[in-house]
């Protein structure tokens, strides 16, 4: 019986290869992020519009934090990113 030929591998694309990369880390930052009501947040720093917001807490990646913790916040009305950054609240 003879063998059938192996099909050629398809190859990633550059962009199909930025999408992957793109996906991996918003999963790696985001995949099960704690989100807060911003009115609990307890963030008074930044003057930021909290009430009206949710704060989004990035992962650390099991990495020892020394360090202030990385937020996003995003407008409840709007869906619009007010910040991104460090959360001033280390300590």
């Amino acid at each position: 019986m003879p063998r059938r030929p192996k099909k050629a591998a398809r190859s990633v694309s550059a962009a199909e290869a930025r999408r992957r990369a793109i996906r991996h880390v918003v999963r790696q930052m985001f995949g099960g992020a704690k989100v807060v009501d911003g009115k609990h947040a307890g963030m008074t720093a930044y003057d930021l519009p909290t009430e009206a917001a949710w704060v989004v807490f990035k992962n650390s990646r099991g990495e020892p934090m020394l360090r202030s913790s990385e937020i996003v916040v995003v407008c409840k009305r709007t869906g619009r990113i007010l910040y991104e950054g460090p959360a001033n609240d280390e300590g």
